[in-house]
């Protein structure tokens, strides 16, 4: 029997572990075959957004090519691997911990944020350069790609998670801070602008995860480069769970016996708390909410019962 993967959103963690995995790999081909290279997905909360991340991280990065067999040995794209498989350099930002208390904080915070993620991309890639470290967002992060762009020989995968947490939080409460971090002259504005830019160098791909397409939406001309996937029916099921995943997973996690009027009982309980996602109006298949799934299925395994 395998362990739930409950809170993990490390791919190479949960392979490492030997946790149940939902195999969700054949849709790094399909974004392959898209006419698209900038792409955003919108899922709410607690949907699988990180690990799909880092899924795409541990498939494409160059430093990960030794493992490929270890990592992907029991999932769709280690039958069909692609021709950009280990292709490129990873250039990770995640803003989900970006400070929305004043102005001054938040700009401060996404700048930090973005200094870190050049700092895990240097001692990743063991590529260490000195780059602006003071002035704008937009400056900095200009400046970190004229000085790598001369230091590397394949292109740059940028990968973005929560692009939009703080938005969310300053609609919610700092409405006025919201318009102004999103306006033609804000430093989130600017940041976008010169990823933009970078598109037409080294930046070959994006792969961007948010909740809300309000963010992206107010940014119009600065980012106006990208594909908003969200309500593809080719990409409904692409995080989530469905039905059959769903008693897949508890086939090969619970550890006490159950019978086929068991297993039924248990998912009229799920269906009735937890599925009815539906992304596309052209998908037939009602998505569980994969966290709350995990959740409760380790409540089950522990308890016999739900929560």
């Amino acid at each position: 029997m395998k362990r739930l993967p409950y809170g993990i959103s490390n791919y190479k963690m949960l392979v490492d572990e030997n946790l149940f995995y939902v195999d969700k790999t054949m849709y790094i081909e399909k974004l392959e075959n898209l006419h698209s290279y900038y792409i955003f997905f919108l899922r709410p909360r607690r949907f699988g957004k990180s690990l799909f991340v880092s899924l795409l991280q541990h498939y494409y990065d160059i430093n990960e090519k030794d493992n490929f067999d270890i990592l992907f040995k029991d999932t769709y794209i280690g039958q069909n691997p692609t021709k950009e498989r280990n292709g490129y350099y990873i250039l990770n930002f995640d803003f989900s911990g970006v400070t929305t208390h004043t102005k001054e904080q938040l700009e401060e915070s996404f700048i930090n944020i973005t200094k870190n993620a050049f700092e895990l991309f240097q001692n990743r890639y063991n590529i260490h350069f000195d780059y602006l470290q003071t002035g704008s967002a937009a400056n900095i992060f200009e400046d970190f790609f004229t000085k790598v762009t001369t230091r590397i020989d394949k292109p740059v995968y940028v990968l973005i998670d929560e692009y939009d947490h703080f938005a969310n939080e300053l609609l919610s409460f700092q409405f006025d801070l919201f318009k102004d971090s999103v306006s033609n002259t804000s430093f989130v504005r600017k940041w976008y602008e010169v990823l933009k830019k970078q598109t037409k160098t080294i930046v070959k791909r994006i792969f961007a995860t948010g909740v809300s397409p309000i963010t992206l939406d107010s940014f119009t001309s600065g980012f106006n480069i990208t594909d908003n996937i969200t309500r593809e029916e080719a990409f409904n099921e692409m995080m989530g769970f469905t039905e059959n995943e769903v008693r897949q997973m508890i086939k090969e996690t619970v550890r006490f016996p159950m019978d086929e009027n068991d297993m039924d009982a248990l998912m009229k309980e799920l269906h009735k708390n937890y599925n009815g996602y539906l992304f596309s109006e052209d998908a037939n298949e009602r998505l569980f909410n994969s966290d709350m799934i995990l959740y409760y299925l380790k409540t089950f395994i522990e308890k016999k019962k739900g929560p």
